[in-house]
């Protein structure tokens, strides 16, 4: 969004957005977000699905830095990723520039490939200056182990290169992980999780700058029951990260876990809702096919040591439907997570002045769910007036499902692909992130393999002799 270097301007700017939005880009035939729903299957346009109302879809990159420094047994990286060369910068601007044009502005892009990280940081931090300048959100998707090791590595891409978002990936899969070994739970890597929430506090205080954060994790039958543990960590740290999402284990790459047959999503949300300690709806919003991800937003109410949950849209209940549908496409193009509260606040604001029937509604609905979460309501101010910690924080639980290559052809595979919402840039045409793994990364991995493969090595790095690639000079 172009600043404006006066509060009058600036207000000026959030209603003509606001009238653009209204009249422009909703009416317009062509416009991305009509025909992302227009291409969604027919079951998909429900009044909670995102796709096509308040995004397109979400991109990614590749081979930007194939390499890595783990061999997880859970890994979508190619058999020879440790021995391709780095795109060229040039390259990289062509694959956001691609992005840029499928997402539109503010769309979301996750900087990813093997481990970024691998990357010197100023080199990672141009990718991400390019990024925003183009307009796009990045997320850098590192499983962090460079960041604990360097430790001026996160606060300069955040200080320097205007960085948002990261995020982190921590599971028992990880061999390389130091300490991890076959009897690491996933509570044993709390510790690890501890460092990267307070790298995130520390990064924030160090730069003065916002700074948000995700986990994922990948589902194996190892670590399938630990899941309640990594939801209620995610809970007491819902200051530093406010995604979490989990990734049952699909049969591509270099993975060596199998896919656990008899698990569905449903069977992960459940024990997602053991962790909350509640039963959450799980068709609160849609972004893209149901059979791809679950994704539930809710605020989490914390007073004292205790969390109160908050659904966004409760089962079963029409008018918590009708307003969050309501809200997704009047609101959506006006709000951004990442700017600040009261910013996002006064940009509602706008959007209600000129819809005064919006804005009747919206009362009333917000004294019925005030009274409906009475409890946390009441609990919340007490702890406010006396002075007591208490905080009210965004929350997204995601169940994130890839296919494994013999999926995609069936019917259900298909249709997924059609309504997917997660794509990259491959040879001048966007593909799906599941399509990249079972056709694509192999052979694009090739083209860019280096001739002499000493630059890594092979070594033993843990007390059960798993192999991980490790760096080292050349």
């Amino acid at each position: 969004m172009t600043c404006t270097t006066t509060a009058g301007g600036w207000l000026r700017h959030l209603l003509a957005r606001a009238s653009r939005r209204a009249t422009t880009v909703r009416r317009s035939p062509l416009n991305r977000y009509q025909n992302r729903w227009d291409t969604l299957p027919e079951h998909l346009q429900l009044p909670q699905q995102l796709a096509g109302v308040g995004a397109v879809a979400c991109g990614a990159t590749h081979s930007i830095m194939e390499k890595c420094n783990f061999a997880c047994t859970s890994c979508y990286l190619s058999d020879v990723a440790n021995y391709t060369r780095p795109l060229p910068f040039e390259q990289v601007q062509e694959q956001l520039d691609a992005l840029r044009d499928h997402l539109g502005p503010g769309g979301k892009c996750q900087i990813t490939s093997g481990e970024v990280t691998l990357l010197d940081p100023h080199e990672l931090g141009r990718i991400v200056a390019y990024a925003l300048q183009i307009g796009l959100d990045p997320m850098v998707m590192t499983n962090g182990q460079r960041l604990l090791q360097i430790p001026d590595y996160l606060p300069t891409l955040v200080g320097r290169y205007g960085l948002e978002k990261i995020g982190f990936h921590v599971d028992v899969t990880q061999k390389g992980r130091p300490g991890l070994t076959q009897e690491t739970r996933e509570s044993d890597l709390h510790q690890v999780r501890d460092r990267f929430a307070d790298l995130i506090r520390s990064t924030r205080k160090l730069t003065g700058k916002p700074l948000h954060a995700g986990s994922t994790v990948t589902v194996t039958e190892r670590n399938y029951q630990d899941i309640p543990d990594v939801v209620r960590w995610v809970l007491d740290n819902a200051d530093s990260v406010r995604i979490i999402s989990f990734l049952p284990a699909a049969e591509v790459g270099r993975t060596q876990d199998k896919r656990i047959q008899h698990l569905s999503m449903d069977d992960v949300w459940e024990k997602v809702c053991e962790g909350v300690g509640a039963r959450l709806n799980r068709n609160a919003m849609h972004y893209g096919h149901t059979e791809c991800n679950i994704t539930v937003p809710i605020l989490l109410v914390t007073t004292g040591d205790r969390h109160r949950v908050i659904e966004v849209v409760r089962e079963g209940k029409r008018w918590d439907l009708r307003v969050f549908g309501r809200a997704l496409r009047e609101f959506s193009d006006c709000v951004d997570l990442n700017h600040k509260n009261w910013r996002n606040a006064v940009a509602v604001a706008m959007q209600l002045m000129r819809k005064p029937s919006v804005l009747g509604e919206l009362m009333l609905y917000s004294l019925y769910r005030l009274w409906a979460a009475r409890s946390a309501v009441a609990s919340f101010v007490w702890h406010m007036a006396t002075l007591r910690r208490a905080r009210v924080r965004p929350l997204l639980l995601v169940v994130h499902r890839f296919m494994s290559p013999d999926e995609l052809d069936t019917p259900l595979g298909k249709e997924r692909l059609q309504a997917c919402v997660f794509k990259l840039p491959v040879d001048g045409e966007l593909v799906s992130m599941c399509e990249m793994n079972a056709k694509h990364r192999l052979t694009i991995n090739k083209r860019y393999t280096s001739k002499v493969k000493s630059h890594f090595q092979l070594k033993r790095t843990d007390s059960c002799g798993n192999f991980s690639p490790l760096l080292r000079a050349a």
